[in-house]
């Protein structure tokens, strides 16, 4: 088992070190901001890097720096990280048409204000259409979250 460690630690290094010129971004920074921890806990830095560093010693963190450095500043990973830790109220939101996770939810996907109410309607038209659907009830959260997630992106084009 500590062969296979070791061997992860190496190819993450190596992997670190190809994206170095391409990529100014701080080895812990990578930690942090990229991988599944930053999409767990993107306000979080200590559990997002802890969280990298347990599911895979921070291979897919580093992968995801090299592949899409775009992808580690926020954005959408932070609103799909949104999405799902705050379904239940998000949901709430848009069957009343406003509130708090909503506005936050349009703020962290970078929709400025003038836009959010023209989005929230037409998220909110496309949203019930979504939960009309009788296999509604039978989805997890993840794919209740993922397809709200989709939905969002959509309309933002």
């Amino acid at each position: 088992m500590r062969k296979v460690r070791i061997t992860a630690v190496l190819l993450s290094t190596g992997a670190l070190l190809l994206t170095g010129a391409a990529n100014a971004r701080e080895f812990a920074d990578i930690y942090t901001d990229c991988g599944l921890g930053a999409m767990i806990a993107p306000n979080n830095d200590a559990v997002a890097a802890v969280t990298n560093v347990t599911w895979d010693l921070g291979t897919t963190a580093i992968s995801s720096n090299a592949s899409s450095p775009e992808s580690c500043e926020g954005g959408q990973g932070s609103s799909a990280a949104f999405i799902f830790d705050a379904y239940p109220s998000i949901e709430k939101d848009l069957a009343v048409g406003s509130g708090e996770h909503l506005t936050a939810l349009l703020s962290i996907a970078g929709i400025e204000e003038a836009q959010r109410d023209e989005l929230s309607a037409q998220l909110r038209a496309d949203f019930a259409e979504l939960v009309a659907v009788e296999a509604y009830s039978e989805q997890t959260r993840f794919e209740k979250a993922e397809n709200l997630y989709a939905l969002l992106y959509r309309q933002i084009g």
